[in-house]
């Protein structure tokens, strides 16, 4: 692809990538009272975006207090949180292939294949997610981490994690299996059994989960959104890509307007959101890994560079050595 079009991209996704929301709080220098809450929102393949962001936050010796994840944004953040080797991480990152994470359950192709539980092989994503996570248990994790999964059984929405403050949350689960479970798209992924109960994505009721990390008593959050607005170009168009094309846009118009209500009523914390223009690439689009990468830390780069932000850095983390 060429230069003109990624930049024409940046502008069609957004004019600034960060806002600061709240100006009126004035900010102050990161003190011990400060709990910085990073949120790394779904996406599908948009959130490789997360994995430039967070190198921008290893460049700059940002350590958050504690992360919230869905989705991919839970395996992006349970491999931050568990002190992953960042090379290794953007390197996989940047070369993922389609078999690695979607690969096509064939009987769907036979006879009855509608009667599957979904289009991709679940055990497939899993063993991924295994390779770029260090850690089994949520007590490995060098960072808190909180991720959520939907019951499918009930409809409600469950957090699994770290304990933090009062939230609910449940801290016994297998990291893996509940990162695997927050994502897991319905109709692309089948649902993950946990505790004898079946769990899918967590983005089907929050995909952007802002309110959580006001919840845990953030004192200013750092938000990555990779989810799109739901909403593009002719849907006739959108038709002849198929089912999996239309299944996307459909939980992009449901997550998009759940995320704008959240945005437009915000009075919690100070929020730095940091929306990377990735919002028109397909959820499965292989061809602009490394635009997403390169892009995600463009903007959380540009996102700190505020005064706002600038005003709230300070903490201590290993700095990234890149070669």
């Amino acid at each position: 692809m060429s230069k003109s079009f990624f930049s024409r991209l940046r502008e069609v996704g957004a004019s600034a990538a960060q806002r600061f929301l709240k100006p009126s709080a004035r900010p102050e220098a990161a003190s011990e009272a400060e709990r910085i809450v990073l949120v790394l929102s779904g996406g599908g393949l948009r959130g490789l975006v997360h994995v430039g962001a967070w190198r921008a936050l290893l460049e700059r010796g940002l350590r958050p207090d504690v992360i919230v994840g869905t989705s991919i944004g839970a395996l992006v953040g349970a491999a931050a949180a568990a002190g992953a080797d960042w090379t290794f991480v953007e390197r996989a990152a940047r070369s993922v292939v389609r078999k690695e994470i979607a690969a096509l359950d064939r009987r769907v192709l036979l006879l009855n294949g509608v009667r599957r539980p979904a289009l991709f092989r679940g055990e497939v994503l899993r063993k991924y997610m295994e390779r770029l996570i260090p850690a089994r248990t949520f007590q490995e994790l060098e960072i808190p981490l909180q991720v959520n999964a939907v019951n499918l059984g009930t409809g409600e929405m469950k957090w699994f994690g770290t304990p933090v403050g009062e939230e609910e949350v449940d801290p016994t689960a297998d990291l893996l299996d509940v990162v695997w479970a927050s994502s897991s798209v319905p109709t692309f992924y089948a649902p993950v059994e946990i505790g004898g109960s079946f769990y899918i994505d967590g983005g089907i009721l929050d995909t952007f989960a802002l309110r959580r990390a006001a919840a845990l008593g953030a004192t200013w959050i750092l938000a990555v959104d990779a989810t799109t607005e739901g909403v593009g170009d002719d849907p006739a168009d959108l038709i002849d890509e198929g089912m999996l094309a239309i299944n996307e846009r459909v939980f992009g118009i449901v997550s998009g307007a759940r995320r704008r209500a959240v945005l437009e009523r915000w009075s919690g914390p100070p929020l730095t959101l940091v929306r990377p223009a990735a919002t028109h690439i397909p959820a499965f689009d292989f061809e602009f890994n490394d635009y997403l990468v390169d892009e995600g830390h463009r903007a959380m780069n540009e996102a700190l560079s505020t005064p706002e932000a600038n005003g709230r850095l300070g903490r201590a983390a290993p700095a990234l050595k890149v070669s």
